[in-house]
């Protein structure tokens, strides 16, 4: 028996469910993304559920309690063909997309036709051409931060590039969006300049991660007390969710990847509330504790050469796709 096709079709079938109990105005298509639109899903995945309604809306993301599911509703205005030609980068999900309700039988053709095109040689070059653009931007950003006197921040923009171009090579060579994948990259790749065994290093025992869970959940509670409106990354199910990501890689003693995975979390935390500022005001805003607790959990103080050294492991990177 296939479990990962099993749990693949309840989460299908919990998501027409809750389409048929909870109608969305004006849905023209919905899909699932992540584990469940690959067919990889198992008993610690989540729901994605990605909708594309008629009109002008502005993109909403909120957790939705369904049967004992947190479901992850993200609502966006239905893209034109012309969206995808023009950033294929920005689309890409949609090559794992799978299509859960299409009452008109639009989107289903449509996707095929943008997955061709992303397949083509033009839309491999575009998408390549994006991509390597964002790349770029964030090694650029790490210059800047570190003009301005801010080392953490320019170490976090510069790892940012170095995994964009991590993230690169599992779309074009590895055909995947899995975290696994990308952290297999990471370990594979080991270019960090003398980081890249932290996460070995630092998650040796599962009250390690345990540790670092409970220190997350400190960390989101203390943004949901001062941030007003933004429920969606802030919101307790959460750390629920983690929790759950996080039990299956204890389950197969993957304890670095659990660290990858917290740091990860952090920074989308940080990038939810603070992403107009740099990252050591907003550590200053937060509780001495808790800001210094945060520091541990994989991030570092960047200098010219740990910056120049990110910049060309991540040219390395890109040189080796080939497109």
């Amino acid at each position: 028996m296939d479990q990962s096709k099993d749990v693949t079709n309840f989460f299908v079938s919990l998501a027409r469910e809750f389409l048929d109990e909870c109608p969305i105005a004006n849905l023209v298509c919905a899909y699932a993304g992540g584990s469940v639109g690959r067919g990889e899903a198992d008993a610690y995945s989540d729901l994605d559920l990605h909708i594309f309604v008629e009109g002008e809306v502005d993109p909403s993301c909120e957790n939705r309690l369904f049967r004992g599911h947190v479901i992850q509703l993200q609502v966006q205005s239905a893209p034109t063909d012309e969206e995808v030609y023009e950033n294929p980068w920005a689309w890409r999900y949609l090559k794992e997309a799978k299509i859960i309700l299409d009452p008109e039988d639009r989107f289903t053709s449509w996707m095929n036709d943008m997955r061709a095109y992303m397949d083509s040689p033009a839309g491999k070059a575009k998408m390549f051409a994006k991509a390597k653009a964002e790349v770029d931007s964030f090694h650029e950003g790490a210059q800047a931060a570190l003009m301005e006197g801010f080392p953490y921040s320019a170490y976090l923009a510069a790892w940012a590039g170095w995994i964009g171009a991590l993230q690169m090579s599992a779309v074009f060579q590895g055909h995947s969006l899995s975290d696994a994948q990308l952290y297999q990259l990471v370990q594979k790749a080991g270019r960090s300049e003398g980081t890249d065994s932290f996460f070995q290093e630092t998650y040796r025992s599962n009250q390690d991660v345990q540790d670092a869970l409970m220190l997350l959940a400190d960390y989101r509670a203390h943004l949901r007390l001062i941030n007003e409106g933004i429920e969606f990354s802030l919101g307790a199910e959460n750390d629920w969710l983690v929790k759950r990501k996080v039990q299956r890689l204890q389950e197969r003693n993957q304890l670095d990847m659990a660290g990858f995975l917290l740091f990860s979390e952090t920074i989308w935390l940080y990038h939810s509330v603070g992403s107009d500022e740099w990252l050591e005001d907003h550590w200053a805003d937060l509780p001495a504790e808790l800001s210094l607790s945060l520091q541990k959990l994989g991030f570092f103080q960047a200098d010219g050469q740990l910056l120049a050294h990110l910049r060309h492991a991540s040219a390395e990177i890109i040189a080796e796709i080939g497109c």
